[in-house]
């Protein structure tokens, strides 16, 4: 049975939070840490479960097996400070590219280049200051494939974030702290550098007492790089 992974999205604002109306996401992606598994979108995964860089697996895997497409792997939170922070924008957990599928569907990030190493969910606790009322994050994987075929990827520098200051051979070289990866679009990055949605699903994570802890550590060393001029 395949998983209809468009309702999950649209039912919980993935789209249009994050991808336009009407985005089409023909796969599921089951994500898998030593001790959780997220087999379907949606569900609530918790978070020190989430530490550990998972597994990914496209389900059902892609039928193009014979020229070896090259993908990209984009994980994100569009729920810094509240529900979809358009202040923040998106923050960019994952960006690995050259990533390649193997027949059986699992995705080897281990010889891909990675921009944005992975950063395990660190959600703010929402319910301690709404009366114990449920506020998780949504934290979102795609797979994502370049229209142009098996070319490698070259990602423009201005769709890391609205105002990136690098240059383009400094992909992969900043100091990718929290701040580094606030300001992220989902939607400018695919369409900027003219990708499509090959897989995705999204999973929910409560803040707890630790993700607190680790938020604000998060926060300090990246105003702290800041000063340096890092």
């Amino acid at each position: 049975m395949t998983t209809d992974v468009q309702s999950f999205f649209e039912k919980e604002n993935i789209i249009p939070d994050i991808l336009p109306p009407g985005t089409k996401i023909p796969r599921n992606l089951r994500v898998v840490w030593p001790n959780a598994t997220l087999e379907e979108p949606g569900q609530m995964i918790e978070r020190d479960a989430t530490q550990p860089q998972p597994t990914l697996f496209v389900k059902p895997s892609p039928e193009d097996k014979e020229s070896e497409p090259i993908y990209t792997l984009l994980m994100v939170d569009p729920d810094l400070t509240h529900r979809n922070d358009k202040y923040f924008g998106q923050v960019r957990h994952w960006l690995t590219t050259r990533v390649t599928v193997s027949p059986s569907g699992e995705v080897n990030v281990s010889e891909g280049q990675d921009i944005s190493p992975y950063v395990g969910p660190a959600p703010i606790p929402a319910h301690y200051f709404t009366l114990g009322k449920p506020h998780p994050s949504r934290y979102t994987f795609l797979l994502l494939r370049h229209k142009s075929g098996t070319a490698l990827p070259e990602l423009h520098p201005d769709s890391l974030r609205s105002a990136y200051e690098g240059e383009p051979g400094e992909f992969g070289k900043p100091t990718q702290d929290i701040i580094d990866r606030m300001r992220f679009s989902t939607e400018k990055f695919i369409e900027r550098n003219k990708m499509e949605i090959v897989a995705g699903t999204f999973m929910l994570v409560e803040g707890n007492v630790k993700s607190a802890v680790k938020n604000a550590s998060l926060v300090a060393q990246g105003l702290a790089d800041k000063m340096m001029g890092k």
